[in-house]
C-alpha cells in the first residue's frame, strides 16, 4: 500500500484573539527636517503603546504589546498576502508592530487617551520562527466575538429557543 501525500493548502491558517486592553503608553517625539536648509521644519512623530491580556494564550504567553504609528504615506506593497501589522516576537510577550494612516492612527489616539481603548481582536496566520502576519486588526470599547465563538453563541440561542418552544 502506497502512502499518499496530504496535498499542501494553498491558503495560510488563520488564528483569532481578543485581547483586554490594560494600559496605555503615548509618546510624541520631535525632529528638525532639512536641518541645514535656509528653512528647517520641525516636524512631530506621535507613537502608541498598548498593553494588553490575550484571552487565549499563545504558546503560554499572555502578555502582549502593540506598537503603532501613524504613516501618512502607507500604501500596498508587492508581498501577499497583504499585512495591516506584524507580530515580531514572542517571549518575554507578544509584540505587534504596525502603521496606519494618519485619519485611523488619530482616532486610535483619540479612544486611548479618553479611556474609550479597551478591546483588541485580531486575525494572524499561523506563527512561523516566532513571526506571523496580522491581516485583521481592530480597537474599539467592546468585546468583539470571534466566529468559533460566534457559532457556539449562536448554538446556545437557538438551543434555549427549542427548549422554550417545547
Amino acid at each position: 500500500m502506497t502512502n499518499r501525500r496530504r496535498r499542501q493548502s494553498l491558503r495560510d491558517e488563520l488564528w483569532h484573539r481578543n485581547v483586554v486592553i490594560t494600559a496605555v503608553r503615548p509618546r510624541v517625539s520631535f525632529s528638525v527636517k532639512g536641518e541645514k536648509d535656509p528653512k528647517p521644519e520641525i516636524e512631530g512623530h506621535p507613537y502608541l503603546k498598548l498593553d494588553g491580556t490575550l484571552t487565549e494564550p499563545i504558546r503560554d504567553v499572555h502578555e502582549i504589546v502593540f506598537k503603532l504609528w501613524p504613516d501618512p504615506d502607507k500604501r500596498v506593497g508587492p508581498n501577499r498576502p497583504v499585512s495591516v501589522a506584524y507580530i515580531t516576537n514572542i517571549r518575554p510577550h507578544i509584540e505587534v508592530i504596525g502603521s496606519c494612516h494618519t485619519e485611523a492612527f488619530d482616532y486610535t489616539w483619540t479612544l486611548a487617551l479618553s479611556g474609550k481603548l479597551t478591546h483588541a481582536y485580531m486575525t494572524f496566520t499561523k506563527l512561523h520562527h516566532n513571526a506571523a502576519s496580522v491581516s485583521y486588526l481592530s480597537r474599539s470599547n467592546e468585546w468583539r466575538n470571534s466566529p468559533t465563538s460566534r457559532v457556539s453563541t449562536l448554538f446556545l440561542f437557538f438551543s434555549n429557543f427549542v427548549v422554550l418552544v417545547f
